[in-house]
């Protein structure tokens, strides 16, 4: 079986994890700012014992900017440096897939009132989803039917999904770094080169270069 390594820097809490044969390791930690001063020797340390990485599956959006870039950045480092393949993972169906419940709404933090979400299904062994994500404001993406809210978009405004007939994960805002390496080898077929890996953002950057529309 595979040895996983698996990085999620999407939201505010950055993690990693290693997933083998008799081998689950985690690290995360909420970071503001400098998460590639604090990820690779996190990872580093996760690895001591460890003999080699087989796969590198990575959160690739939607999701924060600067640390969408830090995490890929990190794992394309570690895939070429270890000659092995990236699984490209969805930020919001990693925070589904760690969520018990049979329709589960992923949320992120969006900014400017908004939030990057998705609706799964998972009344099964893995999340399917029943909408593609989206940018919008939460009233725009809470189900009419009983959900359970995960990820830290879902800590932005507990009342409205209380009052809309939905339940907020008891542990939201916990790293979905181990998620990410158990769908990264579950998806081992659909590994790519590095140089194939791409961010999946769902609203363009804020900052522009001097110059830009």
């Amino acid at each position: 079986m595979s040895v996983v390594l698996g990085i999620d820097t999407a939201g505010p809490v950055a993690g990693a994890a290693i997933l083998g044969p008799g081998i689950e390791k985690t690290w995360s930690d909420r970071i503001v700012r400098g998460a590639d001063t604090v990820l690779i020797p996190a990872i580093a340390e996760l690895m001591d014992g460890v003999s080699g990485i087989d796969i590198v599956a990575v959160s690739v959006g939607p999701g924060a900017f600067t640390g969408l870039r830090v995490g890929v950045a990190t794992a394309l480092g570690f895939a070429v440096s270890m000659e092995c393949p990236v699984v490209c993972v969805s930020s919001l169906e990693a925070r589904a897939f760690q969520a018990d419940h049979e329709q589960i709404l992923a949320l992120l933090d969006a900014r400017k009132s908004r939030v990057y979400a998705q609706l799964f299904d998972g009344s099964g062994d893995y999340p399917i989803a029943l909408s593609g994500p989206r940018d919008a404001p939460l009233a725009d993406v809470l189900p009419s039917t009983a959900f359970m809210a995960t990820g830290e978009g879902a800590l932005l405004d507990v009342e409205s999904i209380v009052t809309s007939g939905g339940i907020v994960d008891p542990q939201a805002d916990r790293s979905p770094a181990m998620a990410v390496a158990q769908l990264g080898r579950l998806r081992s077929s659909d590994a790519v080169g590095p140089n194939e890996v791409a961010l999946a953002y769902l609203r363009d950057a804020d900052a522009k270069k001097p110059g830009s529309t």
